[in-house]
């Protein structure tokens, strides 16, 4: 089992917004990965769009355009509507390998799986690359939220 998943017993080995998640946690028990798999990505799809939502100030009426964009679950597509988390998550693509795995897992998270059958290691590969301490993509946004 890896050391930044739940455990067996419940309890959480690495303490992120994420792995707090009484729901990912009790999927993770059961062994259920497809909804392992959803509440990961969903997490890091929250994550991306608590970046978004600095760019809307209050009072401030937002460009449409920018809201229905903002209207996805494709994780890419979300990072790219902020230009500076764009910018830098491609400067960190570029210099961290570790990272740059962990984005080419998480990039592929697809909502729709929720519908059919995730297997655990698609489960364990998505968490891992989303919660590790260093190069975790959740862990890389949350210092940018």
């Amino acid at each position: 089992m890896s050391a930044n998943r739940p455990s067996e017993s419940g309890y959480v080995a690495n303490v992120s917004p994420i792995a707090e998640s009484k729901k990912l946690e009790f999927y993770f028990s059961i062994r259920h990965w497809t909804g392992a798999y959803y509440l990961t990505g969903l997490g890091v799809e929250c994550a991306l769009k608590a970046c978004l939502a600095r760019a809307v100030q209050q009072h401030d009426f937002p460009d449409k355009g920018f809201i229905n964009r903002a209207y996805t679950h494709k994780l890419e597509e979300l990072a790219r509507l902020d230009v500076e988390l764009w910018v830098q998550l491609n400067n960190e693509l570029s210099v961290d390998v570790k990272f740059a795995s962990n984005w080419s897992t998480v990039r592929q998270w697809d909502d729709e799986k929720r519908y059919g059958v995730v297997d655990e290691g698609e489960a364990n590969s998505l968490y891992t690359a989303t919660t590790e301490p260093v190069s975790g993509v959740l862990e890389w946004i949350r210092r940018r939220w």
